[in-house]
């Protein structure tokens, strides 16, 4: 109760402030209506009203995040009903993001996209939350469900999350500059615009931090464009290139017993261990109009990925030095058919997905040397039709026919190749641009990562493990209470079957015996009023092992419950205030399969941040754990590298700390 007690003050910090300055007669309902109508890509692969989408949508705007008191993806997204962001090294470089509750393996069960291009590797490490700068945004859509499977394939169980970077519309630009406690450094520069049939933008970031704790640095650079031409109206060409590089440092878990004995929770006793990452990706593409209103558009894209290692454990003794490199290849044909007869419309969406990713590993340590090849070829045909009945009712549906072939060099088996089938169906009632209420069903699937099936230290492969399979039933609905307020609720429950997880006895991934269930309900209610933004959201996640050994525990680290509130003002002089909070309710620690360890403890955390603008000049600093809370907001269980027992281990996040800065704008921004 004290945890959600501060959510709700957090909420009413501004509140006496902003209710001050708000007096004015309500004559900008339209601006209003028009600022709060959304329309989204990431749910068909093309544009669309987001209340014709049968699914919990939320699109957050890059006029929203510079509102926020966010610093980076994951946490403009920890703000959000149902999803858990946790930072691991507290330097904000590491980040777990979990949708709807699968704990540890939630890296493998969210789908990240870039301009909807796969971010997800082909192993364990999941996707890269920081790729993509918060100054290169324009949008991120989150969509929540299975329904992207269909679309997008492997990875897309709990949900689809695409960041969408900015095109470049007229002459713009921006030079940023801040410093913070930990000895944070951060700089960025950006300039876009378009002069008739070209458009361009371009921008670089610099990261620089000691980190809160020992041996948590961290350095990053990204740089990044984007160039579209528009030949005719008929036609779009767009390409897109990145370069991302980053040298952070893993502070690693501290034992309970070891904080107990007085160590810091600054501390580390990993002092050698780090990650350097290298990755450059080229994207292009191809719109063209056919017909009347029909469009082919062809996808590519290549990503090259280089990952240098250096891990200790069992107090130093054992050691790894290990270098990583991964190709990803990708190619995606679709036709887009919008046809409409009597008083029905009708879209279909037909597709072909192919990637291949190629993992060359090669290590050295206390173990010996390791080198292997590993492969990923992945191909799908899919298609989705949606029937719009009459100006409101709609109906779709989509099937999704996926294959995969994965090659082992060295190792016991070559090749193995699976295939899985994927289906959805939804009903939709929309009663205006941003209301509506909608059922939907969906089957679908995750494949076994390469790192899943492949143990390097043997060279064999787990021909055992076999794909997950879900079936994912949610309704909801989206409504204007009143003008400006919204309101969202949703219903939902995810039944997986041979769900892959570490068995921490076999030391090997396994698919769980029996169902897998989780199921609960996300609400929240935002109210925008003229310069006055607020929110409030809530989300219950409830899980639950079906047979098996673990029968009738929960997934670990899943907190049953997550508050959230959030509000921002901006003032007619200049002055923008914002303050947001998150509680968190408590869990088991990853591993923790047994429930025998106790659940850590809930935590809320608070951050404001303030803005002046002056002429060209935005003046800024964010005040980040406002009240100084002591958590960790990654846990799990740990073997005593001296005692040789499992227990509590802990990755202390930051306590209050503080980044200010200047922007200065030129152009129309």
């Amino acid at each position: 109760m004290h945890g959600v007690m501060k959510v709700v003050a957090a909420a009413l910090i501004l509140t006496g402030g902003a209710w001050g300055s708000v007096q004015a007669e309500q004559t900008e309902l339209q601006k209003t209506k028009v600022a709060m109508e959304e329309v989204v890509v990431t749910a068909s692969r093309e544009a669309e009203p987001a209340a014709r989408v049968p699914a919990h949508v939320t699109v957050v705007s890059a006029n929203e995040i510079e509102k926020s008191t966010a610093q980076n993806v994951p946490e403009v997204l920890r703000t959000l009903v149902g999803i858990h962001v946790s930072d691991l090294g507290g330097n904000r470089r590491n980040y777990n993001v979990d949708l709807r509750g699968h704990g540890e393996s939630s890296p493998q069960n969210i789908l990240l996209l870039v301009d909807g291009r796969r971010i997800n590797l082909p192993d364990l490490s999941g996707p890269d939350w920081n790729l993509i700068p918060l100054e290169r945004v324009d949008r991120i859509e989150v969509i929540r469900g299975s329904r992207g499977n269909i679309l997008y394939g492997d990875n897309a169980t709990a949900g689809v999350i695409n960041i969408i970077t900015k095109e470049g519309r007229q002459l713009e630009g921006a030079i940023t500059a801040a410093y913070g406690s930990y000895d944070t450094y951060k700089g960025a520069a950006s300039i876009s615009g378009a002069h008739d049939m070209i458009g361009y933008d371009l921008t670089a970031t610099y990261f620089d931090t000691d980190g809160y704790r020992d041996n948590s640095e961290s350095d990053a650079t990204d740089v990044g464009a984007n160039l579209w031409i528009d030949p005719t109206n008929r036609i779009r060409l767009h390409l897109s290139s990145g370069y991302h590089y980053d040298d952070t440092r893993n502070p690693g878990a501290l034992l309970e017993s070891e904080l107990n004995a007085g160590v810091s929770r600054k501390a580390t006793t990993h002092p050698l261990d780090y990650d350097k990452v290298e990755d450059y990706y080229v994207q292009g593409g191809l719109e063209l109009g056919i017909l009347s209103n029909d469009l082919f558009k062809l996808e590519t894209s290549w990503r090259d990925r280089e990952k240098s290692s250096y891990g200790t454990y069992s107090g130093g003794s054992w050691w790894f030095d290990a270098d990583t490199e991964t190709d990803i290849l990708s190619i995606a044909p679709q036709l887009v058919f919008n046809e409409n007869f009597g008083g029905v419309s009708n879209k279909i969406i037909l597709g072909f997905d192919y990637t291949r990713a190629e993992q060359e590993y090669d290590s050295v340590g206390t173990g010996g040397s390791i080198l292997a090849k590993l492969e990923k070829h992945n191909h799908a045909f899919y298609v989705h039709d949606e029937l719009g009945i009459g100006e409101h009712l709609t109906l779709s549906g989509g099937y999704r026919d996926d294959r995969v072939e994965f090659k082992y060099d060295p190792a016991n088996v070559s090749r193995r190749k699976m295939d899985e089938e994927a289906f959805d169906v939804g009903i939709n009632y929309s009663f205006n641009n941003d209301s509506h209420i909608y059922a939907s069903f969906n089957r679908g699937f995750r494949y076994p990562v390469l790192d899943e099936q492949f143990t390097y230290s043997s060279s064999s492969v787990n021909t055992s493990l076999q794909p997950q399979t879900f079936f994912n039933y949610e309704v909801g609905t989206k409504f204007e209470i009143i003008k400006g307020v919204r309101f969202l609720f949703n219903i939902f429950r995810i039944e997986t079957e041979d769900e892959i997880f570490f068995n921490a006895i076999t030391y090997e991934n396994d698919n769980m015996p029996g169902e897998t269930i989780r199921h609960g309900f996300e609400a929240s209610v935002t109210w925008v009023w003229h310069d006055l933004q607020m929110g409030v959201g809530y989300t219950f996640t409830d899980t639950e092992f079906e047979d098996g050994p673990y029968d009738g525990k929960e997934v670990p680290f899943v907190p049953r419950d997550k508050a959230t509130a959030n509000i921002n003002y901006a003032f007619d002089f200049g002055l923008t205030l914002a303050v947001d909070a998150n509680y968190i309710g408590e869990s088991y620690m990853i591993s923790d399969f047994e429930n025998e360890s106790g659940k850590t403890d809930s935590y809320t955390v608070v951050n404001a941040k303030a803005s002046y603008d002056w002429q060209w000049l935005t003046f800024f600093v964010n005040f980040n754990n406002l009240f100084d809370e002591s958590y960790s907001s990654y846990s799990a269980l740990r073997y005593n590298e001296t005692t040789f027992i499992q227990e509590r281990g802990y990755y202390p996040s930051p306590e209050f700390n503080v980044l200010a800065g200047v922007t200065a704008r030129f152009g129309s921004i």
